[in-house]
């Protein structure tokens, strides 16, 4: 993991604070967490759709998503729709990794 997003998650957690200090927006210690793991899974997924190529962190966006849709109250998932989205997803990549590692 390189400086920058180390860098990026010391702001994020910086001005994630300041808001709760003003009443912008309530933060508790369990919606940092999801936040930090929702944006490690999401740099995680986008870097490595940009390295390696299209199927390729499918299920970590997807894992970041549902976190993220889940913190901001967009939708709450409960564990057992949380585990059928993840795993949907990873049957979808496994379809694309089938599909793209065969043509001729």
């Amino acid at each position: 993991m390189d400086l920058r997003f180390f860098g990026m998650v010391l702001i994020l957690l910086g001005v994630l604070i300041l808001l709760s200090v003003f009443n912008v927006f309530d933060v508790s210690f369990g919606k940092f967490l999801g936040i930090v793991f929702a944006a490690l899974f999401g740099y995680a997924g986008i870097s490595a759709l940009v390295k390696k190529g299209f199927p390729n962190g499918l299920v970590s966006c997807a894992i970041a998503t549902v976190l993220f849709l889940h913190i901001f109250n967009v939708h709450r998932f409960t564990f057992w729709e949380g585990f059928v989205v993840f795993f949907s997803v990873l049957l979808i990549e496994w379809g694309f990794f089938a599909i793209l590692s065969h043509r001729d």
